[in-house]
């Protein structure tokens, strides 16, 4: 089972339970029951400028990428400025608010795992008292105070021939990939990485035991999933279910770059079922 859709078609929506809680907060939720997913929860949450989110905890694990703006997170007592290329996780059950005290709205992509329940089926979300801190501190000073915040930029891209970032994935030509959110970061219940395809690279059909959903940045890339193949761009995004074969090449020109999530979080071997290596292996007699 797979999905396909663009920002574009998904309405931007205040989630349940955060009208009160909330100012100029929204999100296109493109990986949830809806899509047909049952182990997680992503989209794409803007906050305008001056808006909020005020002090909240979840019962799943919940990792972000900052796509533009600049936005203030409150992690436990401390407070700290993001922009585009700052990540982070915030583990379950830990207190944190959200502010944007800049002119112009922020975006980013947030995950959740396990999947956030259902409006009618129970709350795992939890809005508590608390005070935004007066002041805010780099991500670099909250990954030295052991807080799961990160940065990125192209530079920290690996280098071909580089060895994998990702457990259980062996090089691909052309292809590189940037672990943000992983095992070794601290989750638990997920991941979150971006991947990048050169001009001519692609990936054989493969499944996996764990869903998979794809954000595209930059780029054009074909991607075939359950046999149906579609050319994906900029705002476009893909999910792809338990089992489902699929796979990405990039035919075009130019790079394209594409945030991508995994939950369950993914076993340390045996992550990637490749079809050619079972038909090698036992071909047809």
């Amino acid at each position: 089972m797979h999905f396909v859709s663009s920002l574009s078609q998904i309405a931007a929506e205040t989630p349940a339970g955060y009208a009160a809680a909330s100012r100029g907060f929204t999100r296109q939720a493109y990986v949830d029951r809806g899509s047909g997913s049952v182990h997680m929860g992503a989209g794409i949450c803007t906050l305008e400028a001056a808006g909020g989110i005020d002090h909240h905890l979840h019962a799943f694990e919940e990792s972000f990428y900052i796509l533009e703006g600049q936005v203030s997170l409150q992690i436990g007592d401390l407070a700290f400025a993001l922009g585009p290329g700052d990540f982070g996780l915030i583990p379950t059950g830990i207190v944190h608010a959200w502010r944007n005290q800049g002119d112009a709205a922020a975006r980013w992509l947030e995950m959740q795992a396990p999947q956030p329940r259902a409006a009618d089926y129970g709350r795992d979300t939890f809005f508590v008292p608390g005070q935004f801190p007066p002041e805010t501190a780099s991500p670099d000073a909250g990954a030295a105070a052991g807080l799961l915040l990160g940065h990125f930029d192209e530079s920290q891209l690996p280098k071909p021939g580089a060895p994998s970032e990702m457990e259980g994935f062996d090089p691909t030509t052309g292809v590189a990939i940037k672990m943000f959110v992983d095992r070794s970061f601290g989750a638990t219940h997920q991941s979150l990485f971006l991947i990048q395809y050169q001009p001519g690279a692609k990936i054989d059909p493969h499944d996996h035991a764990f869903e998979e959903s794809y954000y595209i940045v930059s780029g054009r890339v074909r991607a075939t999933a359950d046999g149906q193949t579609h050319d994906l761009g900029p705002g476009d995004v893909i999910w792809t279910g338990v089992g489902c074969i699929h796979s990405f090449e990039n035919a075009g020109d130019e790079p394209v770059t594409w945030l991508e999530t995994q939950g369950p979080l993914p076993p340390a071997k045996e992550a990637f079922r490749f079809e050619r290596d079972w038909a090698a292996r036992y071909p047809e007699s």
